[in-house]
């Protein structure tokens, strides 16, 4: 019984080890560069931006568009732009409305990179909260979600 006990306590103590050593190794990358983020005002149609600074140099933005503009932009649609070539991109998240399920993201293109309009029909005054991260692999910084309407 107390070998079976010993083995236990060394199976947890090993097992704890490596998650420690895992979640360490993932925030290397996030840990190495100092990601600051800072949301536009809010315009009168609920439309705003996030930005993004990767040890204070412009790193990329989010934009919420939230009624159709010129050029085709299309209205309750948001997009992201990755301007840094630094190894990290650039993904927005809608976290409210819950159900919207939108993400735009810049993985897997280098940069200079804009994300095409994530874009869904929102009843006019809708609350959005979008979040934007810098994204690395497995490694993130994100921003904290900021809100807007429809």
């Amino acid at each position: 019984m107390a070998k079976m006990k010993n083995r236990i306590a060394t199976l947890l103590a090993a097992t704890a080890m490596t998650v420690a050593a895992s979640v360490t190794l993932g925030t290397t990358d996030a840990a190495a560069a100092s990601w600051t983020f800072k949301k536009s005002s809010v315009s009168s149609d609920g439309s705003f931006s996030i930005v993004a600074y990767n040890d204070g140099s412009y790193a990329g933005v989010m934009v919420w568009n939230a009624d159709p503009g010129c050029c085709d932009i299309p209205g309750d649609a948001f997009n992201v732009y990755d301007k840094l070539a630094d190894g990290w991109g650039m993904e927005a998240s809608m976290i409210i409305p819950i159900s919207a399920n939108r993400v735009a993201t810049t993985r897997g293109h280098g940069a200079g990179y804009t994300s095409p309009w994530n874009t869904g029909n929102l009843a006019e005054g809708t609350e959005v909260a979008i979040q934007l991260c810098a994204v690395k692999g497995e490694a993130f910084s994100c921003s904290a979600a900021y809100t807007g309407h429809a």
